[in-house]
């Protein structure tokens, strides 16, 4: 089951910063001011970045954005993303590998090296202090701690950030999902939380499904009641309610997502399978599936067409 819940963290998180005027909106309101002056935001770009070692094995960060400089002559920078819900003590030496494992690449390829820099997004509700990689060597002092290297990198607890903060992001979706993010690993006062989500939501939506995979989202991670949901919903736009009670009731009330718990939580493809023949049979979308089942659009159109459906 935690498994399942911070994978469902991890899929939201890549969504959200998948669309590059979201991850912008988030950058211009959370990176820190010196280094947005030597940035130019309106060039970013997220890249599909692979590391490839000796064991022919692939090792894949979360998100990779590519950006230039400010200066009369820019040059490109790496901004290598990291998403974590759970502290991870070791998550300087992940980051690490990424960077290093960039470089070797570049230097087998005879490319230009770019310089890189690392942002660390901490989901999660338990205090955690921003991570050094001398923590990792208690018993290293003195003249011996110069020969540990320090991994300089941006790091953002959502925990500390205040609402208002985030409801001042610039994208009203990313402000709506980045509130959700802070809000969805326990919600306590689940009405006004969700009003405050919701309220964010802009009355145009953009197209795509970005906004039906934010409604999963907040239905799986916080198990709210039909009531209380409901009553969270009476002062948000009628376009947007009825968005989100279709998608709460596929979920939750009408019985379309039979067995969908089981194959969640045993993360079996049998199960899997079974949770998209159903849902498909009840009319749900392939991008709804996805977002359900934690595989990918391709993966699930495979699977069905592998079982000899349309």
């Amino acid at each position: 089951m935690q498994n399942n819940i911070h994978n469902l963290h991890d899929k939201f998180v890549k969504a959200s910063f998948s669309d590059v005027d979201r991850a912008v909106s988030f950058f211009e309101r959370f990176l820190p001011e010196e280094l947005q002056k030597s940035l130019n935001l309106t060039t970013l770009k997220s890249i599909q970045e692979s590391y490839i070692q000796a064991d022919l094995n692939e090792h894949f960060s979360d998100i990779v954005f590519e950006v230039q400089t400010k200066s009369s002559d820019p040059i490109d920078l790496v901004l290598l993303f990291e998403h974590k819900s759970a502290p991870d003590k070791h998550v300087l030496v992940q980051v690490g590998h990424y960077i290093f494992s960039h470089w070797v690449k570049c230097i087998n390829e005879k490319r230009e090296l770019k310089a890189i820099i690392p942002l660390i997004y901490y989901q999660g509700k338990k205090k955690w202090e921003k991570p050094k990689l001398l923590n990792l060597f208690p018993r290293i002092e003195g003249s011996l701690s110069q020969y540990i290297p320090a991994i300089n990198h941006v790091f953002i607890a959502l925990s500390t950030l205040s609402d208002e903060n985030i409801s001042q992001i610039r994208n009203r979706l990313m402000a709506a999902a980045v509130l959700a993010q802070k809000k969805g690993i326990n919600f306590i006062k689940w009405e006004e939380d969700l009003k405050k989500i919701f309220t964010l939501l802009p009355v145009e939506i953009e197209p795509g499904n970005f906004l039906q995979q934010m409604f999963v989202y907040i239905i799986n991670v916080s198990e709210i009641p039909q009531p209380e949901f409901k009553k969270a919903i009476e002062t948000i736009p009628p376009t947007i309610k009825s968005n989100i009670m279709t998608t709460y009731a596929q979920i939750k009330e009408e019985g379309k997502l039979e067995g969908i718990q089981e194959g969640i939580l045993e993360g079996e493809q049998k199960g899997k399978i079974e949770v998209i023949l159903n849902g498909l049979k009840n009319g749900l979308s392939v991008e709804l599936l996805a977002n359900i089942t934690g595989l990918s659009v391709t993966e699930v159109a495979k699977i069905i067409e592998e079982q000899g459906q349309k």
